[in-house]
């Protein structure tokens, strides 16, 4: 892989990074009380309780199974892997996590166009983390998965925490 497309891949794979959580939630939190409707202001309860319950599996799952990565099985073909992973263990990935995560979360916001941006987008950022020898391709589809299924289980405690939060702010 040429260093220009190295870049691209860490580039891609810091934008799939669950680190920038908190901006996306304080991000959705904004997008809220700027555009009022109803999957709007669902979005970012959606997005904190799914990211919370999907990242605490994916911890969970990486002990668990304890599938070494593609740069712990070939680190001799594999120079140009990332610097130090985040885990010891690949499957799933964290990345894949949380970027399907972000992608359930904003899917109603938007019309198609915007869908196959998101699409795009979490494509991209499964494709960074197997170009940098960080994930076998299997690690990112049971992210993806995994990410997409906690938000969509957690989406009644999601309603109901928005609920609560809009009654406070009623009272006040």
């Amino acid at each position: 892989m040429s260093a220009e497309w190295r870049d691209v891949a860490r580039l891609l794979s810091a934008l799939g990074s669950y680190w920038g959580a908190p901006v996306m939630g304080l991000l959705l939190l904004g997008w809220r009380t700027v555009k009022r409707s109803e999957p709007t202001a669902l979005a970012p309860f959606c997005f904190g309780v799914g990211v919370l319950v999907a990242m605490l599996l994916a911890w969970t799952a990486k002990s668990a199974f304890a599938l070494p990565r593609p740069s712990d099985l070939y680190a001799n073909v594999m120079a140009w892997v990332l610097v130090e992973p985040d885990s010891l263990y690949g499957f799933p990935s964290g990345h894949a996590v949380y970027i399907a995560v972000v992608v359930t979360c904003l899917w109603s916001l938007g019309p198609w166009p915007f869908r196959l941006l998101l699409l795009a987008v979490a494509a991209a950022v499964g494709w960074s983390r197997v170009a940098l020898g960080a994930h076998f391709p299997a690690d990112v589809v049971a992210g993806y998965l995994l990410g997409g299924a906690c938000v969509t289980a957690t989406r009644g405690w999601a309603v109901s925490l928005k609920r609560v939060a809009d009654e406070r702010l009623a009272t006040r």
